[in-house]
């Protein structure tokens, strides 16, 4: 079984900079570009958090292992432990990839609506 570490940048500050970066990126590719749809949005927004979550994991394991624990001799005696440990520090990392994740949902939900308006004024399509 793996320990939690004492608070360092290597394992605290890098994983929030590249999850809160991942929060804006994994978004704005799964979103289609032209949608004019709010469902498309939130699928994309939910598919993403899932997608944070599995890289998150990632993320510390890849972590911890450089620090010199054995991670991979732990995934290979307790894998469903281990993973769990991994993906419970990814998703106390949610704290602060969450609300950037958030924040990337609104404005990919304003650009639909700015869509849908432009398309009413040109006399197009309905907004629907």
């Amino acid at each position: 079984m793996i320990d939690a570490k004492p608070i360092s940048f290597l394992n605290t500050g890098v994983p929030l900079i590249l999850l809160g970066a991942l929060a804006v990126l994994i978004p704005l590719l799964m979103v289609p570009r032209g949608t004019r749809s709010q469902v498309e949005v939130a699928v994309g927004i939910w598919a993403s958090a899932g997608m944070l979550l599995l890289a998150g994991l990632a993320v510390f394991a890849v972590i911890y292992a450089v620090e010199g624990i054995g991670v991979w001799s732990a995934f290979g005696k307790a894998p469903l432990a281990t993973g769990w440990f991994f993906l419970t520090l990814s998703g106390y990392a949610a704290v602060a990839w969450g609300p950037v994740l958030l924040l990337t949902w609104l404005g990919l939900a304003q650009r639909v609506e700015k869509r849908k308006g432009e398309d009413r004024a040109k006399g197009g399509r309905n907004g629907a």
